[in-house]
């Protein structure tokens, strides 16, 4: 049971890379306001320490 926990955990882990990617390639993302840049930089923060954050 745990490694399947884990293995769920760890595809989690991977999409958050690859959306993290995405979002710094995003077309678009030089036009981002410096309010925006900094919301992104929080999210980028908060889950590299694995603390959750609202998707609003």
């Amino acid at each position: 049971m745990e490694n399947i926990i884990l293995e769920h955990l760890q595809k989690i882990e991977k999409q958050l890379e690859i959306l993290n990617s995405k979002i710094e390639n995003f077309l678009g993302f030089e036009e981002l306001s410096d309010e925006e840049l900094r919301e992104l930089d929080e999210i980028e923060t908060e889950m590299e320490k694995g603390e959750k954050f609202p998707l609003e």
